[in-house]
């Protein structure tokens, strides 16, 4: 592990980043608008869309390609993106030449999953229509990936739209119970995701859906015709256990390749931090939305 990676590990146990993060969940901040377009570096040029006044921006760089990726930033399904989320759509844009659309879908306590999928669908119908002659990539990081593992199956079943050429997830919420009883051991070493406060988040979010619902819980939904799905998780967090589980039904899925990479040493969404690790992540991810040798 690189050294800016142990320390940012190092800081969020000194930091007791876990027992900040279940406040921020009890209390969630709104407006805080990082995504306003005044904040984006003047190397992209961004264009703001609206989805039943829920917000979302496209940026590009000087020289974009007809690849656009849709990006759905993390939070439990209840903060807001941060800084770091504009950071990495810019360098998505800038430096990969990607369209990126990043869509703010609502947040729980004051909407549910119902809402986020209603939303999230329009604007992905909305993008197509727009943008007619991209290639459309998903991409998520925690609740964000969790999201879009579940879009994906209710895009399947609707059948109305086209599928994203490929989906890539960090650090997927993929039971929103954390039910798994292998949990407690990984609990043991990860220090930012406090177990107790994510699973009242994920029952406010369930709104009126069961907690194995698809559209809550993509992990029990059917992960057949879902295409190249490319997963990463860290071996000190609490989500991996529910990644493993998946990995295990790789071989026997139809219409769904699933590409499984553990990040030895590796503490929850390690792409929030600037690091040797999620440079490494990055490049592997754009590699896989292009086609390139990348394994």
């Amino acid at each position: 592990m690189s050294l800016k990676a142990e320390k940012a590990k190092l800081f969020a146990k000194w930091g007791k980043a876990n027992r900040k993060m279940a406040l921020e969940l009890e209390q969630p901040a709104r407006g805080s608008f990082e995504l306003d377009p005044l904040k984006f570096t003047k190397r992209v040029r961004v264009k703001t869309f609206d989805v039943n006044g829920f917000y979302g921006v496209t940026i590009n760089g000087s020289y974009p390609k007809n690849a656009h990726i849709l990006m759905l930033p993390g939070g439990a399904y209840t903060l807001e993106p941060t800084e770091r989320t504009r950071e990495i759509g810019e360098y998505l844009a800038v430096y990969e030449g990607f369209k990126v659309s990043i869509f703010q879908y609502p947040l729980s306590p004051e909407y549910s999953a119902l809402n986020a999928h209603e939303c999230l669908m329009e604007a992905y119908s909305s993008l197509r229509k727009e943008y007619p002659e991209d290639d459309f990539f998903l991409f998520g990081d925690f609740s964000g990936g969790g999201l879009a593992l579940s879009f994906l199956q209710v895009l399947r079943d609707k059948g109305e739209l086209p599928m994203p050429v490929k989906t890539a997830v960090v650090s997927p919420w993929l039971d929103i119970a954390l039910e798994n009883p292998k949990i407690k051991l990984f609990q043991k070493t990860d220090v930012i995701l406090p177990l107790e406060a994510l699973r009242e988040a994920g029952r406010k979010y369930c709104g009126p859906l069961e907690n194995d619902h698809p559209m809550v819980s993509p992990l029990y939904g059917d992960w057949n015709g879902l295409g190249p799905i490319l997963i990463f998780s860290g071996t000190e967090e609490i989500l991996t256990p529910d990644c493993e589980l998946l990995a295990e039904k790789a071989g026997k899925l139809e219409g769904t390749e699933i590409i499984y990479k553990k990040g030895a040493g590796m503490f929850h969404d390690w792409i929030k931090v600037p690091s040797k690790e999620t440079d490494g992540t990055f490049k592997l991810i754009c590699s896989f939305f292009r086609d390139e040798d990348w394994e």
